[in-house]
Parts: C-alpha cells; structure tokens; sequence
C-alpha cells in the first residue's frame, strides 16, 4: 500500500471512531496521522524498512504498528473490527454531500436513526432541524441528497460533480507515477449536468497497476465496476460514475483531447487533419514524416492551424470551423467580473449580515454589490415591506462608510405576482439602485399565462434585471412553462438585463439561451444569488455557463466598470419613463 492509500484507512477509521463517540484526542491522532502520510513525499515503506516510523509527527508505536500491518498485509484487523462494529447504515449516510461522522453520530444518538431509510424519514417530518448543529439548512441539504441518490439521475449538477473531480484529480497528480492529469469529459467542458467523471493520467513505466488500485481505494468510491490494462471504472458515493484512463506521456495531449470530446468536435478535428495531409487518432498525430511531437493540447490545435478552442466551446463541429477562420471570440474569464448583483442578506433570508457580504465581496477583489432581498409577499424567506426597507437603508449606509473601495447598492428582488404586477409600489422601486424581479411562486400556470406574467413586469420601467428566468432547479424541478423566445425578445425591445443564475442548483439561463439572447443584443449578468459568504464563490459556475454561450466582457454588464452600468441602467430607465 502506498502513503495515500494508508491515509485514507486512517481517515475512515477517524470517522468510525468519531460515530462511535470515541475520545476526540483519539480520533484527532488518526486524522492527524493521515494528513501527515497523505503530504509524506518519501515513500512510507522505506521508514517502515529503516525502523524510523515513530520519527513522523503524530506516528506513536501504535500507529506505527498499524502500518507495519497494512504495509504487510494490505489490510488491518482493527479496521474490519470497526466496520463489523459501526452499522453498515450508518456508515452509508457518509456518502451524502455535507454529511459527516458527527452529524451521523448526532441523528443516531437523539433520533435512533441508523440506515437512510430513517434519515429520510426525520428529515421530511422535520426532526433533525432540533437537534444540536444541525439547523433547517442541513436538514434541507440531507433530504436533496438523500433523493439525489435514491432517484440516480441521468447526470448530477455540475456543482456537486465539479468538486469531486476537482478533488480526485489532486489527489492522482500526488502519485508517484503519475506525470500529469487532467479531468476530461462533461466536467471539463463545464456541461450543466454530469454522468461521469473521466479522468486521463499520463503515468510512465509500469506504474498503470498501482494507480488503478489506488484510485479503486479512494474514500469516495463505491464500487468498481471494471478495469483494464488502460482504464478502471468505478462509482461514487452518489451514484456518480468515474473513469480513470492511463495513457503513455506522449499520447497525453492527443488523449486528453478525444477524451474531452464531443465525439462530433473530435470528428471535426480529424477531418481537418486529414484534409491538410495528417492523421489523428487518440494515441498520436502523424504526419508524412511520421509522429508529431506534441507537449501541449494547445500544440495540437496549432499543428492543425486551428485557434486553441477552449473546452467549453467544444460541440457540434461549427467551433472548429470558426477556430480555423480565426474567429473565435475572447470569452469571458472569471477575473473579468467586477460585482454581484444578487445578494442575500439576513434581512430576508440570508445568512449574512451586510457587513458579512461586504468583507467576502471584498475579498473576491470586487468594486460594487447589490444587496437584493426579498420582497414582502415571500413571507417565508421574511421579505422586506417598504417600513423594512428603509431600515435596511440605514444599515447599508453605515456598512459603506467601513467600505469605502466597495460600492454597495441598494436594490430588491422584487417578487413577480400571478399576473404580472410588482410586490412594491412604483415609489419604493424608483429609490432603488438596482431592481431585480423574479417569480417565487405559481410555478404551475400554463404556459400563456406565464408568459404574459413575465411579459408584463419586463415591460415594467423600475424593472432592470430578471433573474432565474425559466425557474429550473437541476436535478429537482423542470423549467416552468414559459416561451422563453418571447421573453428575450421583450428583453431586446425593453433594454432589460437577464440573468445567469449562477447557484449551482439552477444555472439558470442555460448556455443555449443565454447564446441565443446574444444574439438578439440582450444584455447579462452573472449573478450568484448567494444567501451565505461562501456561496460567492459560486460566481465561477455562472461564468462557465457564459463561456459555453461564448459570451465576451461586452455581452455581461457586471464586467463594465459602475460607471456604464449605473449610465446603462440609468439611460434604460429614462427611455421607459418617456414611454409611459
């Protein structure tokens, strides 16, 4: 067994420990010992070979026993002790997003919850929001895990694949024989819905074997479900299929390419190769003279005389075609976003308070944010009355005077009634900086009624921006039915900003809609709708979203400086006043 692989034996016995309410020092030792391993650059074995396990920080002679026998054997007693000890049920409540040994212990302890069947149970009666660290937020997030592993979906959330790729892939790169690795497939082209992690490790010698192994031992996975001379395929706690593909270094570029896909972008590459007199297959470029030296995937498109196409363009073909005429477009970055404009404070149904909002918007290098809660009639999220508002005012204004390199606006999510009305009256909607209107109820109108609703409050004149437009949840709820074609359309004739939701639960417009509302000249804005300090962060998932719309700095209004967006804003409002 290698340092990984002994780390992660520690890690799960931590946890064992933990739900069995063992010592905390104790369970400390073992989470220690298996950092100290999993960071460890010499191979465990030699201080195992030379008697000097006990000189590693945190490795006393018991500690250093347990990895004599693993080292020996491949397996420890102590461990398949615990496992028979700790109900397999609730070592399964493990696998969900968010879960770990404390809050199982927890449930197990207060509830008798042990397998979950009884956790589903608790959370949908509304117990497990009582009990000691938990809240209404994790019972909430314990459910949604809970059907996303009981329903196995045709792909999870980008937000939830995302990170576990992100995660194994560091986790590979730490291998001895491993060169390089990339993520490959739906991940890497940032698609909204993900059925499989593909992985792709240049791994030279004869190394192939212990990294199979090691990525079949990693905490995460399930099951394996089959494995090759080239390639091992597992599944992970929820359901998630990965597939790690171990290629010689040399074929890495070509490799990770075909492996990133669409098969019909690969296919375009192919031909263009063959027409300028070359062959590309996964494992190599060849030319007359034979193999072309490659270090690079951008190497690869340069040898075909393409521009380098970002993952996230890749598709149908039509990408390459531009890429060879020079006419791919300078998409966004993250670094290009300059604010958020949809914010949640605790005056609704926030976690933060403004000046919490504030501090992390700075921290993200930010110039501007609009705080954005919730109008009165969602009375479960605690909207804002206009009484309320201008209480809200006060506190905005004290938290600028502690910001003065942030500008903070003051704005409302303003709710979209059945038929189309504003929750605030036109006076309290004109003092805003920045009005956001978005629906948060009637999700089932058919589709002409909702329609007109969305059509009606963008032909409002104090409405800027509409959020969330389709109103999808990933993985949970559908689109409501809603023309979208006529809703970008009164966006264009209006001026009105549309949003790109970027919580990774919605993503909401898709990258087809948000391309499509370029197009028409309909402007953006990637917003977060972040209700905690560390949703910010999500801020990436929205900008992926821009990037497969190919959507440049012009075409999203919160990478303009304050200046033209408050003059873009201003200058709309102006044009709808005269209008009425």
């Amino acid at each position: 067994m290698n340092n990984l692989e002994i780390s992660w034996v520690f890690l799960e016995i931590a946890d064992l420990l933990e739900i069995q309410g063992e010592s905390p020092f104790k369970v400390r030792a073992y989470r220690q010992a298996a950092h100290v391993l999993a960071e460890l650059e010499e191979d465990v074995a030699h201080y195992a070979r030379v008697g000097r396990l006990t000189e590693l920080p945190g490795i006393g002679a018991a500690l250093a026993a347990k990895i004599e026998e693993l080292l020996k054997t491949g397996s420890l007693g102590y461990l398949e002790r615990l496992r028979r000890e700790v109900p397999a049920g609730l070592r399964a409540m493990l696998a969900l997003p968010g879960v770990g040994p404390r809050t199982v212990r927890t449930v197990f302890t207060h509830l008798g919850v042990s397998n979950l069947d009884e956790l589903e149970a608790a959370a949908r009666a509304k117990k497990l929001r009582a009990l000691p660290g938990l809240g209404v937020k994790t019972e909430s997030a314990i459910q949604k895990g809970i059907e996303l592993l009981r329903s196995r979906p045709r792909g999870l959330p980008l937000g939830l694949a995302y990170p576990a790729g992100a995660e194994l892939q560091e986790i590979l790169a730490q291998l001895h024989p491993v060169e390089r690795v990339s993520l490959a497939g739906e991940v890497r082209r940032r698609e909204e819905l993900v059925e499989e992690l593909v992985f792709v490790a240049a791994v030279a010698g004869r190394g192939r074997a212990e990294v199979h192994r090691t990525f079949q031992a990693a905490p995460y996975v399930r099951e394996t479900l089959a494995e090759d001379a080239e390639s091992v395929r597992v599944v992970l706690g929820l359901g998630l299929e990965a597939r790690l593909i171990t290629v010689p270094p040399a074929e890495f570029p070509t490799q990770v390419c075909y492996h990133t896909g669409p098969p019909a972008h690969w296919t375009a590459l192919t031909e263009r190769a063959a027409a300028r007199g070359l062959e590309l297959t996964p494992a190599v470029l060849k030319g007359p003279a034979g193999p072309v030296a490659l270090a690079t995937e951008r190497e690869l498109y340069a040898a075909l005389g393409l521009q380098y196409v970002v993952p996230e363009l890749r598709a149908g073909g039509e990408e390459v075609r531009a890429a060879a005429r020079g006419r791919l477009p300078e998409l966004i970055k993250l670094e290009d976003v300059r604010g958020d404009l949809h914010l949640h404070s605790n005056w609704s149904d926030g976690a933060e308070n403004i000046a919490g909002l504030a501090q992390a918007a700075a921290g993200c290098g930010y110039a501007y944010i609009a705080v954005t809660d919730h109008s009165q009639s969602l009375s479960i999220a605690h909207g804002l009355s206009p009484e309320r508002l201008k209480e809200q005012e006060k506190e905005i204004a004290a938290v600028r005077a502690r910001f003065p390199e942030l500008t903070i606006l003051s704005g409302i999510e303003v709710d979209i009634l059945a038929d189309g009305r504003l929750d605030l009256p036109d006076e309290v909607l004109t003092a805003r900086d920045i009005v956001v209107a978005s629906v948060h109820s009637g999700f089932k109108q058919d589709r002409d009624s909702m329609t007109r609703r969305i059509l009606t409050a963008l032909a409002h004149p104090h409405v800027d921006v509409l959020a969330h437009p389709s109103g999808r949840l990933l993985g949970r709820r559908d689109p409501y039915a809603v023309d979208l074609e006529q809703v970008l359309s009164a966006a264009q004739r209006y001026g009105k900003i549309l949003e790109i939701n970027a919580s990774p639960e919605r993503l909401d417009l898709s990258a087809g809609w948000a391309r499509r509302a370029k197009e028409l000249g309909v402007k953006l804005v990637i917003s977060t709708d972040a209700h905690d300090a560390r949703r910010l962060a999500d801020m990436e998932y929205g900008v992926s979203v821009a990037r497969r719309a190919g959507l440049t700095q012009d075409d999203v209004v919160n990478t303009w400086p304050l200046a033209r967006l408050q003059h873009y804003i201003r200058l709309r409002r102006d044009l709808d006043g005269e209008d009425t």
